[in-house]
């Protein structure tokens, strides 16, 4: 029997984007002080900001949220016409290069901060590549994971631990899935990946700014070369379901 296709995405592409949203979390935090990949932080933001009658930052941070929506609309709108990741990784790194081009022409001053026109644009392109990125993948194979934010994949793997130790302790009549090792890899891996991404773009904004963000659209742009080279995804049998639907 002929061996299917492998779910998408391959799990070296999950991890390689784990690390570029923590890389853009930590430079839109540190550049515009808005968090470009967790929604969960920036509705925080929003509420504060508005309750301290800040109505600039609340603006950022409504903003970001905005773009983020309508990245995941279009990505989903283009993945189930063209089921490959390519498509999504390459609008990614474009939208990222026009951030960091905008940021060139408005001459960022000394201390890396954006002009107000700038830093607008700049947290809409961000918000909306990421926004894509959350849409387009929600899987490695049967293991729902989120490579644009970390509570959902903490709390599933609380949950395959939790059964682990409970299969156990009752001497294997827990309910721990015989996948469950697997699925804990994968998931501490995209955890260490975005926490590697988020010191890497720490010191990448220290060292040059948001000069740093050509990095992480470069890998963007590699992994949509590297995905046309590779089979057509195969979408997973059961729905698709975000992880961390309350995050």
């Amino acid at each position: 029997m002929a061996t299917a296709a492998p779910l998408y995405p391959r799990r070296r592409v999950a991890f390689l984007l784990g690390g570029c949203a923590g890389f853009l979390d930590a430079v839109g935090y540190l550049t515009v002080g808005i968090f470009i990949a967790n929604m969960t932080g920036n509705t925080v933001l929003l509420g504060i900001f508005a309750g301290h009658a800040q109505w600039g930052l609340a603006g950022r941070a409504l903003l970001v949220l905005a773009a983020f929506f309508a990245g995941a609309m279009v990505a989903t709108a283009v993945l189930r016409r063209w089921r490959r990741l390519a498509g999504v990784m390459a609008a990614e790194a474009v939208l990222l290069l026009v951030a960091v081009a905008a940021w060139a022409v408005a001459r960022a001053r000394p201390s890396h901060t954006l002009p107000d026109s700038a830093a607008f644009l700049a947290i809409a392109l961000l918000g909306g590549a990421m926004g894509m990125q959350s849409a387009a993948v929600r899987r490695v194979g049967e293991q729902p994971l989120a490579t644009t934010f970390i509570t959902g994949n903490m709390t599933s793997l609380a949950v395959h631990v939790t059964g682990l130790l409970t299969a156990g302790i009752e001497g294997g009549s827990g309910h721990a899935s015989p996948a469950a090792p697997q699925g804990m890899s994968v998931l501490a891996a995209v955890w260490g990946s975005y926490l590697v991404g988020a010191l890497a773009g720490g010191a990448g904004d220290a060292s040059w700014g948001f000069w740093c963000v050509i990095v992480p659209a470069a890998v963007l742009a590699v992994l949509a070369a590297w995905d046309l080279s590779q089979a057509p995804m195969t979408p997973p049998s059961a729905a698709a379901t975000p992880p961390g639907r309350a995050r």
